[in-house]
């Protein structure tokens, strides 16, 4: 019982501490040079830590997204299996930028094989796949919001019908 106690305790504590170790080291060396005293000396660390940093970003080693840029790829990711939290890096600003709901027009709409069910294709490009039989299918340019259900699936809302089951195909 103890050892799963200390394993409990051992698992969050290595979880930041990996967070810790993905973060690129030239953002700390930026954030490092606050405490340096003296203006000169202070502004030699500025200068180098932003220096390092333009470099990194023009060589490719560190990547800048602004959190429009993320939400904007989290939706384009929106119903795949691909989990964003991996890309994004996890933690709480990832938690910030997460997408649970996403508001697009149907662009087509075809039968899928079962009785019922159709293949849309949104105005993102993505395309859905109703699990549910629809009485009548919804005509392109209607608006549909796509919500996480419960149990891992999702929920497509077409504008004047109940909402139906529906995963992501493409």
């Amino acid at each position: 019982m103890k050892l799963l106690i200390i394993l409990a305790a051992w698992v969050p504590s290595a979880a930041a501490a990996q967070r810790v170790e993905d973060r690129p080291k030239s953002i700390d060396e930026i954030t490092a040079c606050r405490q340096v005293h003296g203006d000169a000396a202070r502004l030699r660390c500025y200068d180098h830590a932003a220096e390092a940093l333009a470099g990194a970003r023009a060589s490719g080693d560190i990547l800048i997204l602004d959190r429009k840029t993320v939400v904007a790829r989290k939706q384009q990711h929106f119903g795949l299996s691909t989990p964003t939290s991996e890309m994004f890096g996890g933690g709480d600003a990832d938690k910030a930028t997460e997408v649970r709901q996403l508001a697009s027009k149907i662009i087509a709409i075809a039968p899928a094989k079962a009785y019922g069910r159709f293949d849309i294709q949104l105005a993102n490009g993505s395309v859905w796949q109703t699990l549910e039989a629809l009485p009548f299918p919804p005509k392109p340019g209607v608006g549909v919001t796509l919500q996480k259900a419960a149990m891992g699936g999702y929920r497509l809302s077409v504008t004047g019908q109940r909402s139906v089951l529906t995963k992501r195909i493409r």
